[in-house]
Formats: C-alpha cells, sequence, structure tokens
C-alpha cells in the first residue's frame, strides 16, 4: 500500500524535493520536508510517463501493413473507438482522446499494485477524486459548447413547470457523479491491494497469487467502468435530445 515506504518515492523527493519545498515556499505554502511530493503524486507521474513512453512507442509511424507494434496500438484504438460509438455515437471518434487516455492511464495505475516495489496511486482518494473532478468539468464544458444555455435544460428538464422539482433532483444528481466515480474506484482497488498483502502476510508465498491474477482483471474492469461512465456523461452533454 502507499503507506509502505517506496524506494522510488524516497529517490524523487531526494532529487526534487528541496527544489519543490522551495518553490512552494515562495508561494507560502509549507510542505513537509521530508516528503514534500506525496507518494500518490509520484506514482501518477510515472504512470502518466509510462503510459506516454509505451504507447508512443507503439504507435511509431503506421504502415500499410501493421507489424507487431502496430497492431497493439490500432486494437486498442480500436477498443475505445467502439466503445465510443456505442455510447456516444457518431461523434464518438473525437472524445478518444480522452476516454483512451483516461482508460490507459486508470489501467496503468491499477496494475502498479502489482509490481514488485510499487504501489496502485488509486487507492489514494486523491487521485480518483481528481480524475472524476476533472470528467465532471470536461463533460459539462462540451454540454455547454456545445447547447450553449440550452445546456440547463441538463437541469431543469424539457418544460419550465417541472423546473422546481426536476432542478434539485437533477443537480444533486449531477453532483454525485464524481462521487460515484472517486468511491467506486478507490474502494475496489484498495479492497484488492488490501486483501493482497494480507494474504502475503500469511507467510504463505503463493497464496496470494490467485489474488493477483484476479486482480489483473479488475483491474482492467474497472478502467473500462471509468472510462464507460465517462463515455456516458459526454453522451448525455452533447446529445441533440434538449
Amino acid at each position: 500500500m502507499e503507506e509502505e515506504k517506496l524506494w522510488i518515492v524516497e529517490e524523487v523527493n531526494k532529487l526534487l524535493g528541496p527544489l519543490v519545498v522551495k518553490v512552494f515556499s515562495y508561494l507560502g505554502i509549507h510542505l513537509n520536508h521530508h516528503e514534500p511530493i506525496p507518494a500518490h503524486v509520484v506514482l501518477a507521474l510515472l504512470a502518466s510517463i509510462t503510459v506516454i513512453v509505451v504507447f508512443g512507442f507503439l504507435s511509431g509511424k503506421p504502415t500499410m501493413v501493421p507489424g507487431k507494434k502496430q497492431s497493439v496500438f490500432e486494437q486498442i484504438f480500436l477498443f475505445v473507438d467502439n466503445l465510443n460509438r456505442e455510447i456516444i455515437g457518431h461523434e464518438g471518434r473525437q472524445f478518444i482522446p480522452i476516454v483512451g487516455t483516461l482508460f490507459l492511464f486508470i489501467l496503468t495505475m491499477n496494475y502498479f499494485g502489482l509490481l514488485p516495489g510499487l504501489a496502485s496511486p488509486t487507492t489514494n482518494i486523491n487521485v480518483p477524486a481528481g480524475m472524476a473532478i476533472f470528467v465532471y468539468l470536461y463533460y459539462n464544458y462540451q454540454g455547454i459548447r456545445r447547447h450553449k444555455l440550452a445546456y440547463i435544460k441538463q437541469f431543469t428538464g424539457e418544460y419550465i413547470f417541472i423546473a422546481p422539482i426536476m432542478g434539485p433532483i437533477e443537480f444533486v444528481s449531477h453532483l454525485s457523479r464524481p462521487l460515484s466515480l472517486s468511491i467506486r474506484l478507490f474502494g475496489n482497488i484498495t479492497a484488492e491491494e488490501t486483501l493482497i498483502l494480507v494474504l502475503a502476510g500469511l507467510f504463505a508465498p503463493l497464496l496470494p497469487v490467485p489474488m493477483m491474477a484476479l486482480a489483473i482483471i479488475t483491474g482492467a474492469l474497472q478502467a473500462y467502468i471509468f472510462a464507460m461512465l465517462t463515455a456516458v456523461y459526454i453522451s448525455g452533454a452533447v446529445s441533440e435530445e434538449h
């Protein structure tokens, strides 16, 4: 779990910690000198770099006859493209960068917990919450951008006389979305890592293996659910049915 001392977190703080402390001190913010860069921030940044490097390598220069790297990249692209087309419709392709990046980013972070010396940054509630807030702001921005003032119907309903009833209900419903996204991802990945650590602590080296195998599936499933719900929210925001 993130509470453990992770070597990569210690090394990053040794290298960049003093600079970060100095920069924030100029802003009047005083950080913990022992670990100014929290573990979940280090791990999330590492996941970002991993996604950029790995999928930048896989994309490469496209050819008419795809090789192994290009085939893998194309399968990932088609996976996200099909997801968006099924949920958002013919406009889904323009949202591949957002939905696809979230899926790959969360997948990478979830799998970090299965690697020795690392942990899943999604076990810190700040990481899922940050992504959920971003999704909330993004789909509402797309709705306003598409429908202008008519987007208010998302919250008031189609007819003005039911606005006093629909308004509060829809408002609470929309506000609950980032909370739901956050808690679902945080709770599932935290439970997985906790169970794996408990099993490993029973002095049976092979005991956590089945759970780790299951975590490969559930880690991908949680990333998929987050990406799918993002596509659902975008679809609702940009839909012409307002």
